[in-house]
C-alpha cells in the first residue's frame, strides 16, 4: 500500500482528466466525488476510477464535454438525458433538480437515462441533506454481476440505494449501500491487495463458495445481501432505476458502454410537513436516543453514516491508502499522458 494526502490525489486526478480533454471545472468536480469516496472509506468507488474512467474516455464511452439535458419536465418532476457525460455530472444535475423542485412543491422525483457510472451514491443524497432536504436515490447497474435469491448466475447489477436526512448536525444521517453483499469494486480492491475474501461474498462459475476474488472475473457472481429481503430491494432498484427511467436493465442484452446507471431520485422538504426546525430537533432526539442505548459486550452502537464520517476525519489526517498495483496503473496512465507522477507522490 502507498499512502498519500487527499490533495495529492485531487491534483493528479484533475491533471489526468484535463489531459483527456475534460474542462477543468468538470474534472475538478468528478475528482472531488472520487476522492470523497476514498476519504469516507468507499475505496471501491474512489480514486481507483481515475484509471477506469480514463479507459472509458479513450474508448468513447464517456463524452467529457457533454451536457445533460432535461427531456421531460413538470413542476415536481423531470427526466434527464445524460447524453453519456460523466455519470457524476448527470447524477448531480438530477439531485439539484430534485432539491430545487422539492423546495417549491414539497415532494419531487427526477430520473435520468443515458447515464455513465455515477460513483458513490451517498455523495448526492448527503449533499441534498445539507440543503435541508430528505433525499433518496434508487440506482440500477446495467452490467449484470449479481445472482437473484435462490438462483445461479448473473442477473442484475449491484443496484445501490442511498437515503440521507438532515439532522442539525454537521454530518447527516446517511444510508448508502449496494444491494449485493458487497459492491463489485470491493472484490477488485481485495484482488489488488492480494487478499482473500469472505466465503459469503461470491460464487465461482460452478456455483461454489470461494474466497478467491479472482473467481469474479472468471465467470463468478456476487450474492444479494440479506437473503430474500435484500433480493427484494435489489429488484426495487431495478424497477425504479431501470424501468422507471428507460435505462438498460441487467436482463437486457449487454451492450456498450459498460456500467451504465439508471438513476431515480426522490426529494422531500420537511418544511412542508412538521417544519424544518421541528424535524431536525426530532431527528436529533432519535439519534441521541439510539446512541444512548447500552451496547452489547464488545459492540458499539453506530448511526448510519457515522463510520464514513469517522473514516473521513482519519484519512484527512493520515492520508488515503491505495494498493501498489492500483498506484502502478495510475503512474502508467499519467506517463502516457505526459504527466510526471513523481511530483504527486513526493510533492
Amino acid at each position: 500500500m502507498i499512502v498519500l494526502p487527499a490533495d495529492r490525489f485531487r491534483e493528479l486526478g484533475v491533471a489526468i482528466f484535463s489531459a483527456l480533454g475534460a474542462p477543468r471545472d468538470r474534472a475538478e468536480f468528478v475528482v472531488e466525488t472520487l476522492v470523497e469516496a476514498s476519504l469516507t472509506g468507499h475505496d471501491s468507488h474512489g480514486i481507483s476510477y481515475f484509471v477506469r474512467y480514463a479507459d472509458r474516455i479513450r474508448k468513447g464511452f464517456i463524452d467529457v464535454g457533454a451536457e445533460p439535458v432535461v427531456a421531460k419536465e413538470s413542476a415536481s418532476s423531470a427526466l434527464v438525458d445524460g447524453r453519456w457525460a460523466f455519470g457524476q455530472v448527470t447524477a448531480m444535475r438530477v439531485m439539484e433538480l430534485a432539491v430545487e423542485k422539492a423546495k417549491t412543491q414539497a415532494v419531487s422525483a427526477v430520473g435520468a437515462y443515458n447515464c455513465n457510472h455515477i460513483g458513490r451514491v451517498g455523495y448526492y443524497t448527503a449533499w441534498a441533506a445539507r440543503q435541508n432536504v430528505v433525499a433518496m436515490m434508487f440506482v440500477n447497474v446495467g452490467h449484470p454481476a449479481v445472482a437473484v435469491y435462490g438462483g445461479l448466475g448473473r442477473v442484475f447489477g449491484t443496484n445501490p440505494f442511498s437515503a440521507a436526512v438532515p439532522t442539525g448536525e454537521a454530518d447527516p444521517f446517511l444510508l448508502d449501500y449496494a444491494t449485493s453483499v458487497v459492491a463489485e469494486g470491493k472484490v477488485s480492491v481485495a484482488k489488488a491487495k492480494g487478499e482473500r475474501i469472505p466465503l459469503h461474498w461470491i460464487r465461482d462459475k460452478h456455483g461454489k463458495a470461494t474466497d478467491d476474488p479472482r473467481a469474479m472475473k472468471d465467470g463468478g457472481w456476487l450474492l444479494p445481501f440479506g437473503g430474500h429481503k435484500g433480493y427484494c430491494l435489489q429488484m426495487l432498484m431495478e424497477m425504479m432505476g431501470a424501468v422507471m427511467t428507460g435505462s438498460r436493465s441487467g436482463l437486457d442484452p449487454e451492450t456498450e458502454p459498460p456500467s451504465t446507471n439508471g438513476v431515480f431520485a426522490v426529494a422531500i422538504d420537511p418544511d412542508w410537513f412538521v417544519g424544518l426546525e421541528a424535524f431536525k430537533q426530532r431527528a436529533e432526539m432519535v439519534l441521541r436516543g439510539v446512541k444512548a442505548t447500552p451496547p452489547e459486550p464488545g459492540c458499539r452502537v453506530l448511526i448510519p453514516g457515522e463510520p464514513e464520517w469517522e473514516t473521513r476525519e482519519k484519512r484527512l489526517r493520515e492520508g488515503i491508502p491505495l494498493p501498489e498495483e492500483t498506484w502502478d496503473q495510475m503512474v502508467k496512465l499519467a506517463e502516457e499522458l505526459g504527466i510526471d507522477p513523481r511530483y504527486y507522490e513526493t510533492g
